[in-house]
């Protein structure tokens, strides 16, 4: 090798010297001191070890700052490239709280626009690690490098419903990169340390926490305790997901009898139906070997979601939870279902329906907060589902809620009901009472209240049961099967074998505009 390289690669040397090192040992240690490991030590945890090429590791900033003094700015703060994840490639970045707090600078900005371009071109999932005090400010002249901003946003935009892309928010993220965990289709935060804010005054202490994402704006899907524990929920999620919308998620032998009965069905459900029981007690006898990853359990909890196998197979399962406000379809509930039936639908991941619910709920409260119109998203969505769809009744399927879990006049591809099965415009006993109230009203003069309302009740409930409704294929409450509870699991598994192929057509058009 000739002398004259020797200057060049002394040069590449101490620029890769600099990328290796960050923002320097101090800041590495005051880091670690918070509890967070760094950058590059996220990324070697994440992935598959020696699996990391970096690209862009030259860039820096080379704006002049406000006060003259120059920064040490490595990979302008984000580190970027590609890698496998469990033998599949994925792109990614990763924000570098060390170098100038993770701030995010003009080229950082243009760099990662084009890794989301990347992302789409080879068709991979792109994961971010965020950690980084939103955009950088302090620079003469006001560059501030929005427009690279705006692109990289564009772009990360266009890839939705293409490949996966999945955010981990173990730090700050704040200002208009806020955005970012909110377009991902699924994101993690951290307990402690991750913080998610537009901007503006905090009027309550929990406001941008982990807590606040999950239970009251329902932005976050998962909460980890530590960066390692968010590092394996996001290669676990990556382990149900496709690598794009064109693709089929990985299959994994779980070594679980597809023809597998489950006895305790029959126990679980109670005798009288104004008892309610936890749905995951039925999820977890029959998908295979139990494993259920749940998402977003802590916000609208009586409706869950989440991702299992059956048969080997991912599925997307979405049930509604009697123990929680009786399985109601309210605004929260209803957004939590449409944003992931969605997602399924993008990448072709079957749905599964396990329906159990009082229906909207009425009343001015539920109207203020626009039930009618998150009703009709859940609506337009699932009319426009193609993916393979399997819905299963399990006890009450009442009102437009029956509509939207996927009734047999919105033909998902096979409904079944459990023998307990009842479908009904609204409850019985509110029929009951709107029909029958001069009746009770004598009947209580009479003093025998209670045994005209249950007879009237036990008659009407005879009339909505799907043991009757079941005898006329083409009324507007019906299944295909009545099947036995212990028969679940293998009914299911035996119908996503037969959608292995399906192919579903909708109008030709442009697009869909979903209800507001």
């Amino acid at each position: 090798m000739g002398k004259w390289m020797d200057g060049y690669l002394a040069k590449l040397g101490k620029i890769q010297q600099e990328s290796i090192e960050g923002g320097g040992q101090e800041r590495i240690q005051v880091q670690h001191g918070l509890g967070k490991l760094t950058a590059r030590e996220r990324i070697g945890k994440f992935v598959d070890p020696g699996t990391f090429e970096e690209i862009g590791s030259l860039v820096r900033d080379n704006r002049q700052p406000l006060d003259g003094k120059q920064r040490p700015s490595p990979y302008d703060g984000v580190i970027t490239g590609f890698a496998q994840v469990n033998s599949r490639s994925v792109v990614l970045y990763s924000a570098d709280f060390t170098v100038l707090s993770g701030s995010l600078g003009d080229q950082a900005a243009w760099k990662l626009a084009d890794l989301a371009r990347m992302a789409g071109q080879m068709q991979l999932p792109l994961i971010g690690i965020i950690d980084a005090a939103g955009e950088r400010l302090s620079f003469k002249g006001g560059d501030i490098g929005l427009n690279g901003l705006a692109q990289f946003l564009r772009n990360y935009s266009l890839l939705s419903g293409i490949v996966p892309r999945i955010s981990l928010v173990l730090g700050p993220c704040v200002g208009v990169s806020a955005v970012l965990p909110v377009l991902s289709d699924f994101s993690i935060i951290h307990r402690k340390r991750g913080f998610l804010w537009l901007g503006g005054d905090k009027q309550f202490a929990d406001a941008g926490s982990a807590e606040f994402h999950m239970e009251k704006s329902g932005q976050c899907d998962l909460i980890a305790e530590s960066d390692e524990e968010a590092i394996a929920m996001a290669r676990k999620l990556l382990g149900y997901l496709p690598q794009n919308c064109w693709d089929k998620p990985p299959v994994v032998e779980m070594g679980d009898d597809p023809e597998r009965r489950e006895e305790d069905l029959l126990q679980i459900m109670p005798d009288d139906p104004r008892f309610t029981y936890d749905i995951h007690e039925i999820i977890e006898r029959i998908v295979d070997k139990g494993e259920f990853f749940e998402l977003k359990e802590g916000f609208a909890n009586h409706l869950v979601i989440g991702f299992s196998r059956l048969g080997n197979q991912v599925c997307g399962l979405v049930a509604n939870n009697p123990d929680e406000l009786s399985g109601i379809l309210e605004p929260d509930s209803s957004d939590k279902y449409d944003r992931f039936m969605n997602f399924l639908d993008a990448f072709n991941i079957p749905q599964i329906n396990l329906v159990d619910t009082t229906a909207f709920p009425p009343g001015d409260k539920w109207e203020r907060m626009g039930v009618i119109r998150h009703g009709a998203k859940l609506l337009h969505s699932y009319a426009n589902l193609t993916c393979p769809k399997v819905t299963v009744v399990l006890r009450r399927s009442y009102g437009g809620a029956n509509i939207v879990m996927g009734c047999s006049a919105m033909f998902p591809d096979f409904i079944y009901g459990w023998p307990t099965t009842e479908f009904a415009p609204t409850g019985p006993e509110t029929v009951v009472h709107a029909v029958f109230h001069k009746e009770l009203a004598k009947a209580k003069e009479e003093g025998k209240y209670d045994q005209v309302y249950n007879f009237l009740l036990n008659i009407l409930k005879e009339q909505f049961s799907v043991l009757n409704l079941g005898k006329f294929w083409t009324t507007y409450y019906t299944v295909h099967e009545v099947i036995e509870p212990r028969d679940t699991r293998p009914r299911i598994i035996k119908a996503l074998r037969a959608l292995a192929d399906k192919r579903e057509a909708l109008p030709d058009r442009k697009r869909s505009i979903k209800p507001a």
